[in-house]
């Protein structure tokens, strides 16, 4: 078959294909990426982990029930020195405490009940005697000084909130990358779809240069090694065909398997490769960093997390003075019944105080969380030196970038008019295959050139909105 006609039925086929198959952007790739990746679902369950675990310091305000009963039975006939022979005893005991978080107090009530049958010798009455008892009592303790508010009673649970919350952005900052990462591997794949482009069109050219030659050949017009060069060529141009095709099917498959949900084997990409980005005034971006950048926001918050473990290292070295208030309601009688008349109420009311002399353990404390909030604000601004140094060299390697590649598009309008001029020159049987041939490789080298700068861009693109937290589209 004449090879100018596969050729033909080989571009055909190519734009069918081309035609017939779906593409995904590098946006809606990501987006779906976000969605169904484990990798996301992973990161989420980190921070509902840390935020059950902030949720069990709350058992410490949960009501707490106590019970407790007894029985006990004495024989005393042969102790000398006893009062009665014989003892029985029933005790049925309950209560139940908490804690408020929002004052710091205390409160319990309790109740007893009790039944006492004691046989008393002849000496000290000598009668049978029983007696149940009733008690109810109620206490309340309010801190006046340390502790006062319930400060240090919620202070874990209070320190936790702030572990979840850098937990969460530490969560995206870990999305933010694991995205970049899987957009350069697009990228990659996009350099693969385009270079797969450029080696058909080479070869294309090289089997029509061939047809050409065969053709000049039989009309005598040509020498036989012009036709074996050109064969040459088309053969190698083949060979980077196949390459390029499998390389291409690689990388398809590799993200196939990363995101099944999208049906990439029946897809390809697209993507801009060759458009240029406009980014905003780098000055104006370094200044919005403090209040934008995901990095710096953690170190904000385990500031504010030690200034909170501050506090209740202050809160601790203070005296404790608690207002102590009870009250008991007692009755006990020979008859059941009447033993829950409780009428007979005590009140009390106090003053408890207490102070470790020196205070050497708070101040130790107090001391060491100023100095690490020191550390971490000299830290701080280390990371913001680093991430503006990060930044400008980004923003400067993309501006030459851009001006490479505009050297670029020259270079390949050169090489096309050079090879339009070999290949002008050799029709006119004044030139030689071989410049023709190398013209046409140069041009193509030049594309190529071109296609990995283009991709080198945009990857650094990438990278300057990676380290601006532009690519997680969740916030």
């Amino acid at each position: 078959m004449n090879i100018s006609i596969i050729s033909m039925i080989l571009s055909i086929l190519f734009l069918f294909q081309m035609g017939a198959a779906q593409t995904i952007s590098l946006e809606k790739f990501m987006e779906v990426v976000q969605k169904d990746h484990p990798f996301f679902e992973k990161e989420s369950l980190s921070v509902n982990i840390n935020i059950e675990s902030q949720k069990r310091y709350l058992g410490d305000k949960d009501w707490i029930f106590e019970s407790s009963s007894i029985i006990s039975y004495n024989d005393n006939s042969g102790v000398t020195s006893s009062t009665y022979d014989k003892l029985g005893q029933i005790q049925l005991n309950g209560s139940m405490q908490k804690k408020f978080w929002n004052t710091g107090g205390r409160f319990s009530v309790s109740y007893l009940s009790s039944y006492t049958d004691q046989d008393n010798r002849t000496a000290f009455s000598g009668t049978h005697f029983k007696l149940f008892k009733q008690q109810l009592a109620l206490t309340y303790s309010h801190p006046l000084l340390k502790n006062r508010g319930g400060i240090l009673d919620r202070l874990d649970y209070d320190l936790a909130a702030f572990t979840n919350h850098f937990s969460e952005v530490q969560t995206k900052e870990n999305q933010e990358n694991f995205l970049l990462n899987i957009g350069v591997d697009f990228l990659d794949w996009v350099f693969l779809d385009e270079q797969l482009n450029i080696n058909k069109e080479r070869l294309e050219l090289a089997e029509k240069e061939l047809e050409t030659s065969k053709e000049k050949f039989d009309a005598r017009l040509v020498d036989k090694v012009d036709v074996l060069r050109q064969e040459d060529a088309q053969r190698i141009a083949k060979q980077n065909v196949v390459l390029a095709q499998s390389h291409w099917s690689a990388k398809q498959t590799e993200l196939a398997v990363l995101v099944p949900s999208l049906s990439i084997q029946k897809s390809q990409p697209q993507f801009d490769i060759y458009g240029l980005v406009k980014l905003g005034d780098i000055d104006q971006t370094i200044n919005q960093l403090n209040s934008k950048s995901r990095t710096l926001k953690t170190f904000e918050i385990v500031a504010n997390q030690l200034k909170l473990k501050k506090d209740g290292f202050s809160n601790q070295g203070k005296p404790q003075l608690d207002l102590n208030l009870g009250s008991v309601l007692m009755e006990d009688d020979e008859s059941y019944g009447k033993s829950f008349g409780i009428d007979n109420p005590s009140l009390y009311a106090g003053l408890m105080f207490q102070y470790p002399l020196g205070g050497h353990t708070s101040k130790s404390n107090i001391r060491k969380t100023e100095i690490e909030i020191l550390q971490l604000n000299a830290e701080k601004q280390n990371v913001f030196l680093e991430l503006e140094s990060s930044i400008r060299s980004l923003f400067i390697q993309i501006d030459d970038m851009e001006q490479v590649l505009a050297l670029n598009q020259n270079q390949i309008k050169s090489a096309r008019e050079r090879t339009a001029e070999e290949l002008k020159v050799y029709k006119q049987g004044r030139g030689d295959m071989t410049f023709v041939i190398q013209s046409q490789d140069n041009e193509a080298n030049a594309r190529f050139t071109y296609l990995k700068n283009s991709v080198t861009y945009h990857k650094l693109i990438l990278q300057y909105k990676s380290l601006l937290d532009q690519l997680l589209k969740s916030e």
